[in-house]
């Protein structure tokens, strides 16, 4: 109750001393001019009993009046209880320090909750439109959709600028549009509407469940965030959701379920120069207590696992066995480990790796080399590195590769001659690989033991010319190449520094 107090307190001030408003009362139910069998008439019964709107001093509430954009950007900047003194500004032509609503519309710009017109107005005097106050509120409130697809309007575009913007408000119930299959986009927003839109705006606020983590609370000047492993019970979305700025990160509790997020806080010096100066783990847990949803945001020590992809696109075979041991050969406990096929539900189905994919999760730092297998003959090696950050482990690997036989059909013509460019700086005094001239095709087989970079050009019986670049490198003992093809023109056209 206390939020739903402060945020009342708030629209209160923000009306009572904006332009939309004359300071004169009137009663709460005498407003001559209000259908209060409509659903605007009951916003503005409920407002004004709760003292945060008024009328004018003939008696009327004047609730087909435009709103105007500035009107507009002072009442939620006063709503929001934003800091409108120590701005930036916007730069707006029509908008001057001295003018009534420069703080507010400079405070809404900095926070990235408004924009100005094409010509670098802000049209201040001009009326907001509908798709207007719809970007001014989502953007302010930090607003996203969770659960909608399609809108019922049909003067939105899905995927649009405005249909980002208006889809979080008709999920929360906030606009219903001027009709069941209308939002209309650049109609004016009237007062009454506008009460509407306060009162709605006002139950939501009072329904959310957030979190808030400041730059200062990390003694820093920056903060960012970054969530691991969110999911609600059902496994198919996020429990909550972090808004950022670069002063603050705000977490929102949606469904019930639990995830980890990392808090950074850190500075950049006026060179640029970035220092990190707090770093931190937390475990989100949300639960549902008599059909309202609460939040825990607990400190963590925990690690997230490490997660290596293996896929038979890559391997050439279905890679469903594996064996995992240390860079030594000691054989690894399934308690540091879990080798399954990925879940790929809600993944786009052209974004999905055809054949087998599984997920190597290693739960500890080391060096380690799984050694995959498809149960019919076909195996291979692969090196994995896994380090730790203190809060997460992340991986690196390398399948054993050899050599790798490149045909005349990928080459593109018939190959007379094979000229390896070794040019890796320290390395250019010793082998690197050796390529073999067969009619097939060119074999490369790799001679270096540590990392290296190697090039080949390949001529052609008609002067044809083509390009191998490639490198030669080992993850935990395990030596993989990697090439890939450049053109003469390619070559020609690159620019080296």
């Amino acid at each position: 109750m206390k939020k739903h107090t402060l945020f009342q307190g708030a629209l209160i001030a923000a009306l009572t001393t904006s332009a939309i408003v004359v300071p004169t009362a009137q009663a709460a139910e005498k407003f001559t001019d209000v259908d209060y069998t409509q659903e605007y008439g009951a916003a503005v019964k409920d407002l004004a009993v709760q003292g945060i709107i008024k009328g004018y001093a003939d008696g009327t509430f004047k609730p087909f009046a435009d709103v105007t954009r500035g009107q507009a950007a002072k009442i939620v900047a006063n709503v929001l209880h934003l800091d409108t003194k120590n701005v930036e500004d916007p730069k707006f032509t029509d908008v001057k320090p001295s003018d009534d609503y420069y703080g507010a519309i400079a405070a809404l710009a900095n926070k990235g909750a408004l924009l100005g017109l094409a010509d670098g107005s802000f049209g201040v005097n001009q009326a907001i439109t509908r798709e207007q106050l719809a970007q001014m509120l989502t953007a302010a409130y930090q607003l996203e959709s969770t659960d909608v697809d399609d809108l019922p309007f049909t003067d939105i575009v899905k995927y649009s600028e405005a249909y980002y913007a208006i889809a979080p408000l008709f999920e929360n119930q906030i606009t219903k549009g001027i009709t069941p299959t209308k939002f209309g986009l650049k109609e004016t927003v009237k007062r009454s509407q506008l009460v509407v839109f306060i009162q709605r705006m006002e139950a939501m606020q009072a329904k959310r469940v957030t979190q808030t983590f400041t730059a200062k609370d990390l003694d820093s000047n920056f903060i960012e965030a970054y969530a691991t492993d969110n999911q609600s019970i059902d496994g198919e979305h996020e429990s909550f959701r972090m808004y950022q700025t670069n002063n603050e990160v705000k977490i929102e509790a949606l469904r019930e379920g639990s995830g980890y997020f990392m808090l950074m806080g850190y500075n950049i010096d006026n060179e640029e120069n970035f220092e990190m100066i707090e770093m931190m783990k937390y475990k989100v847990t949300v639960s549902k207590v008599d059909g309202k949803l609460q939040m825990n945001c607990q400190q963590s020590d925990e690690v997230t696992p490490g997660i290596a992809m293996l896929l038979e696109e890559d391997l050439g075979f279905d890679p469903k066995n594996i064996q995992l041991t240390t860079a030594e050969g000691h054989a690894v406990s399934e308690k540091v480990y879990s080798y399954q096929p990925v879940n790929f539900e809600g993944w786009e189905e052209e974004m999905i790796p055809k054949g087998g994919s599984y997920e190597l999760k290693l739960l500890q730092a080391g060096d380690y080399i799984a050694t995959l297998s498809d149960g019919k003959g076909q195996s291979v090696r692969v090196g994995i590195h896994a380090e730790s950050s203190g809060y997460d482990i992340y991986t690196t690997s390398a399948v054993e590769i050899n050599s790798a036989f490149i045909s005349m059909s990928d080459i593109g013509f018939t190959v007379k001659d094979i000229k390896v460019e070794q040019y890796t700086g320290a390395r250019y005094d010793h082998q690197i690989i050796d390529a073999e001239l067969s009619p097939g095709g060119v074999t490369i087989k790799g001679v270096a033991k540590e990392d290296s970079l190697f090039s080949i050009r390949l001529t052609g019986t008609k002067g044809e010319k083509l390009y191998v670049h490639g490198m030669i490198y080992e993850v935990s003992g395990v030596t993989t190449m990697y090439y890939e093809f450049a053109t003469e023109e390619q070559m020609k056209n690159t620019p080296f520094y």
